[in-house]
């Protein structure tokens, strides 16, 4: 098959799958992997399609409406690093708050490994269920009406539940940051409750893989103001790393 061939069957399995690894690529078309790879680069300058570490998607599926089910296929390397990075930040018989976020969940899968105390306050069925599991952790589970797309509880009991407590460390995504607008999210339910949890917390430490430094998908936003840290798995541009140095936040990668 020749290259611009195997470029149109790309876009049309990512059309259809919204995101695949290399090595599915390779089986699909029957090309090395080493080929996919390539295949690959070159669309994404071409703007056809977003690059991870072991795989692709179209850039416009990110996050416009996808449940988290498809969300967590995405970036997964990248979040199980930036993960690890936030792992060091846990102390014994810290008070934590999660969002409903995949990389959160991937957090929480490091964290149930640990043997290490520590309360975790969550509105992630997903997460409330794998903390679930560790004796050494007192789950904190905050209901509300259930969403299903991000397999999390939302609404007023939801945001009632949150402003009861007082965390040490809020753990919360965003799907983008945007330099003028600043912190970015496709449901008002979502935002309200990510603002409400890093309010409510001492230490507010934001978890952003690369991509979402030019993602521009999201339609409300919220300020940036009052962050703390930001973990992402790539060093930002010089002139984000000047922007966040000039409100005080702190880059950790």
């Amino acid at each position: 098959m020749i290259k611009i061939e195997r470029h149109s069957q790309i876009i049309r399995y990512l059309e259809t799958h919204n995101v695949l690894s290399i090595a599915e690529i390779a089986e699909m078309l029957e090309c090395s992997e080493e080929t996919i790879r390539k295949d690959l680069i070159e669309l994404e300058k071409q703007n056809r399609l977003k690059r991870t570490r072991g795989g692709a998607y179209l850039e416009n599926i990110y996050d416009r409406g996808f449940g988290n089910y498809i969300k967590k296929e995405l970036m997964k390397d990248e979040k199980n690093y930036i993960a690890i990075m936030a792992m060091k930040r846990i102390k014994a018989k810290d008070l934590i708050i999660m969002d409903s976020s995949t990389t959160c969940v991937e957090l929480a899968k490091n964290l149930i490994g640990k043997k290490i105390y520590v309360t975790v306050i969550t509105n992630s069925l997903e997460i409330a269920n794998l903390c679930s599991t560790s004796e050494n952790i007192n789950l904190i589970a905050i209901g509300g009406e259930f969403h299903n797309k991000t397999n999390s509880f939302i609404g007023y009991q939801t945001l009632d539940m949150l402003k009861t407590y007082r965390a040490d460390i809020a753990f919360v995504s965003f799907p983008t940051i945007d330099m003028e607008f600043g912190l970015g999210e496709n449901n008002i339910e979502n935002l309200k409750i990510r603002k409400i949890m890093l309010k409510h917390s001492k230490n507010k430490i934001l978890l952003m893989d690369h991509t979402k430094f030019t993602d521009e998908s999201a339609v409300i936003f919220t300020e940036i103001e009052g962050i703390d840290t930001i973990i992402t798995d790539q060093e930002p541009s010089k002139e984000w790393k000047n922007l966040l140095l000039r409100k005080g936040i702190r880059v950790e990668s």
